[in-house]
């Protein structure tokens, strides 16, 4: 398995008491696995893809990615596993709008020194860029793009690093019912392609068909997500 959970529990106090509390039963995911995390607003979708990454720890429970516990790491550990393990597609995409779309693929080379920007990793750029039908528009500025195209160079930059997992936020928020159902298929097929898993938090059931499981979260006292 690339990732195993425990009985998770997570808390945001305020003061001594908590303000917000998430408790996610164990799971796992192997590679080519493509899980939704379903849940409405404030319930915990982006605080459980935050424990995945490593950027938040659980206050109960463990996340362990190749057998190995998130939380046994160090802070400069839990960084080199977000740079080189995990790959992101963030809601609003968080694309450099000074950047053309190659560049905009490969900035999780220019962000982390662990990481080597070569031939090898512009090939892998180009291929993915290919894969989802924008290697003709690889020089253009992202102010040039589509919502839906931004959407597929957000995946494209998520897939660039090989990553073991992926984790995607509210991919297909604010898209229309066709253009939601294309990300959702895109991602899932392209993580199973890289030979990731995938993890996406929605709230969207339009959607669920093409995922091979899905995770409920309720909801929940506190209003973070």
């Amino acid at each position: 398995m690339l990732i195993e959970t425990t009985d998770l529990v997570f808390r945001r106090m305020a003061g001594e008491k908590a303000a917000f509390e998430l408790r996610v039963p164990a799971f796992a995911l192997a590679r080519g696995a493509a899980l939704a995390v379903r849940g409405p607003s404030g319930s915990g979708k982006s605080t459980l893809l935050a424990l995945l990454s490593g950027e938040l720890l659980p206050f109960e429970g463990e996340v362990r990615a190749r057998g190995r516990s998130l939380s046994s790491m160090g802070d400069a550990e839990r960084r080199a596993y977000r740079a080189t393990c995990v790959g992101q597609v963030f809601q609003t995409f968080e694309l450099v709008a000074s950047l053309d779309v190659l560049e905009n693929v490969l900035l999780p080379f220019r962000l982390h020194g662990s990481l080597a920007l070569d031939d090898d990793a512009r090939a892998r750029a180009l291929e993915l860029l290919e894969r989802v039908d924008l290697a003709d528009k690889s020089r253009r500025s992202i102010d040039r793009l589509s919502h839906g195209e931004r959407q597929r160079v957000a995946i494209a930059r998520a897939l660039v690093t090989q990553p073991m997992i992926v984790l995607a936020d509210e991919p297909t928020g604010n898209l229309d019912p066709a253009l939601k159902r294309a990300i959702a298929e895109l991602l899932v097929l392209e993580a199973r392609a890289a030979n990731a898993a995938l993890v996406v938090a929605t709230h969207d059931e339009s959607i669920l068909g093409s995922f091979t499981g899905v995770l409920d979260i309720g909801s929940l006292r506190g209003g973070s997500r």
